[in-house]
């Protein structure tokens, strides 16, 4: 037992030296902090994950040795090349290799290797296996020592193994601490290893410094790492033109199909009335809120998420209608601190109003309306308006008590009772029923904007950040953050009061997203004068779109790319599945050239230290 967990410690050691290459990448921004928590959590983390290989291999020892030295260099021996193969793909791509990789690799689809490289990996892969089975017999054949070599060995096994689980318990305590202060020369560590899954706890850390997480947000420096967003300087309404007042009404879990005269009446009627442009195949960026509501106000793929949470990177949306001095009015129903969009998207706004108060989600969302109402009135109307608002009791299924039931049979939400056969209608009555109050409170915002005369300046976007499944593919799901099909990330998309409809009408039955929005207000509304791939990966949608032949969107741990036949999802882990748009498996291979494009959209603003715009 003590041989095998000195070949575990062995291979800890070899495994840490190889993971130095990962900080090693062009445009790597290590600093000597960051390098000081890498020297603990390196070797903590590898030492974690082979514990659990080191318990698998116990049985061995009761197996002819040499076939245990043969399973030992195979097993240990694959985790040490896919760990050094995995430093070459995170210097290509910046992120962890994946079964995607392994296809396009293995297939010669996109990536192509010579006979001669194969050779070589060949040859690496022998001398691998090989050096393992050798260490495995070196170690299990020494002789036994004098005792009191003996002794002094087993307390050099003991002092390692207690600095590896030290450096595990500080290593984590030290993540979750600068976690919650968003301090990224030690957040943004978790970048570079693979399988890396550190503690962090707001509560815990709430409980010594309530209010120190915000207060460190704002005063904390930002490096960004590694990287470059934009990719150039923005260059910001150089001919001083107006900026227009912008609203986004965004409504948590909204459905595409509950856009209806049925549903939500006053919100059809207003569309209707003001020639707003309905999207018929509009999708966000993600089934979940964090990646639907990043792309939205970034115009890039939510797969950015974690390293732009890492380093407290705003959005350029945001940040450029604060130089064009824009009141800014972000009125949320649940808390922005989880999802952190105050540490994403509004981390430069002080004063950041963080939730509505109320017992219930539709009393927050009454708050919400009315704190935007008083907000609203209250403004400097000299300076252009951006309001944010953003509704909660679809998510919830929730409306008042007291709510007259337009939509029945319902029934209550319980989701450890919803099975594959369940009867959906009640609780998509419940559903629509919530909708439907969402759609009452809005008649309160559009009678607001009409009173004040600013309705006919004021360009308006309505949509949800991601949809919420019923059952529709009858494979048992139900709400959202489960699977990339229509019911989970097809929304509802309006745009009202555009000056300038043309190409956004022809535009309104493409394929389109969440990514299109900042590129399109950027240039046509704050004046942006980039191009805008300098800042975005999505298409304007004022402008002659291209046919979209596929979708980035991303969950808390996948992403997938979404063709209008099929979808291609790669989990946390990085399996991978090939999809029909109903989530069942098909047989065949994607296009992986659109897998290859997804991928460079993936690391599009990397900085690679000499790298230059493309």
């Amino acid at each position: 037992m003590r041989k095998l967990f000195l070949f575990t410690l062995l291979n800890v050691l070899l495994s840490a030296l190889i993971a130095v290459r990962y900080f090693m990448v062009p445009g790597a921004s290590v600093t000597l902090y960051g390098s000081a928590f890498s020297f603990l959590a390196v070797p903590a983390h590898f030492f974690s994950l082979y514990l659990i290989l080191f318990l698998i291999c116990t049985p061995l020892l009761w197996v002819n040795k040499y076939v245990r030295y043969s399973l030992l260099a195979i097993l240990f021996g694959f985790a040490q090349i896919a760990l050094y193969v995995d430093t070459i793909v995170f210097e290509q791509y910046r992120f962890h290799i994946n079964e995607s990789v392994l296809m396009m690799v293995l297939f010669g689809q996109v990536v192509d290797f010579s006979f001669a490289t194969y050779l070589l990996m060949g040859a690496i892969i022998i001398g691998v296996f090989a050096a393992e089975y050798l260490a495995a017999w070196k170690i299990d054949r020494k002789p036994t020592q004098r005792i009191r070599q003996g002794a002094a060995k087993s307390r050099t096994l003991l002092t390692t193994s207690l600095f590896l689980v030290g450096a595990l318990l500080v290593s984590n305590i030290g993540y979750m601490i600068a976690f919650y202060y968003a301090w990224s020369p030690v957040m943004v560590v978790k970048e570079y290893l693979p399988l890396y899954y550190p503690l962090t706890s707001k509560k815990i850390m709430g409980f010594f410094d309530k209010n120190g997480q915000r207060r460190n947000l704002l005063a904390n420096h930002n490096d960004r790492q590694h990287i470059r967003y934009p990719l150039r300087e923005l260059v910001i309404n150089p001919q001083n033109k107006k900026p227009a007042n912008i609203m986004f009404i965004v409504v948590d879990s909204w459905r595409f199909d509950t856009f209806n005269e049925a549903v939500s009446p006053n919100t059809w009627n207003f569309v209707k009335q003001h020639n707003g442009v309905a999207f018929n195949n509009h999708y966000s960026t993600g089934n979940a809120t964090r990646t639907g509501i990043f792309g939205l106000f970034y115009g890039i793929p939510g797969t950015w998420w974690q390293p732009f949470l890492n380093n407290s990177i705003p959005s350029l949306f945001v940040t450029t209608m604060q130089k064009e001095d824009y009141n800014i009015g972000i009125f949320t129903s649940a808390k922005v601190t989880f999802p952190e969009f105050d540490r994403t998207a509004f981390a430069t706004i002080k004063n950041l109003r963080i939730n509505s108060e109320g017992k219930s989600t539709p009393e927050r969302d009454a708050r919400l309306t009315e704190d935007w109402r008083e907000w609203y009135q209250k403004r400097d109307a000299s300076r252009p308006t951006f309001s944010f608002l953003f509704y909660d009791s679809a998510h919830a299924y929730d409306f008042p008590k007291d709510e007259p039931l337009k939509f029945g049979p319902v029934s209550d939400l319980n989701y450890m009772t919803l099975k594959n056969d369940t009867d959906p209608t009640p609780l998509f009555n419940r559903y629509k029923q919530s909708v439907y109050y969402i759609d009452r409170l809005l008649q309160q915002v559009y009678d607001q904007l009409a009173a004040s005369g600013d309705l006919d300046d004021t360009l308006i976007i309505l949509t949800g950040d991601h949809a919420q499944e019923m059952n529709d593919n009858k494979m048992g799901f139900w709400g959202h953050n489960g699977n990339f099909t229509d019911a989970q990330t097809k929304v509802p998309f309006i745009i009202v009061g555009a000056k300038n409809d043309r190409w956004l009408r022809e535009n309104a039955g493409k394929l389109t997203s969440h990514e299109d929005v900042v590129p399109s207000l950027m240039k046509h509304y704050l004046h942006v004068d980039n191009d805008t791939r300098d800042y975005a990966t999505g298409y304007d949608l004022f402008s002659q779109m291209p046919d979209r032949k596929w979708l980035l969107m991303s969950s808390y741990s996948a992403y997938a790319i979404r063709t209008p036949e099929n979808i291609y999802t790669v989990n946390g882990v990085g399996m991978s599945h090939y999809l029909d748009s109903h989530n069942r498996q098909v047989s065949g291979q994607p296009d992986y050239s659109y897998v290859y494009e997804a991928m460079n959209e993936m690391k599009y603003f990397v900085d690679q230290g000499d790298k230059k715009a493309q």
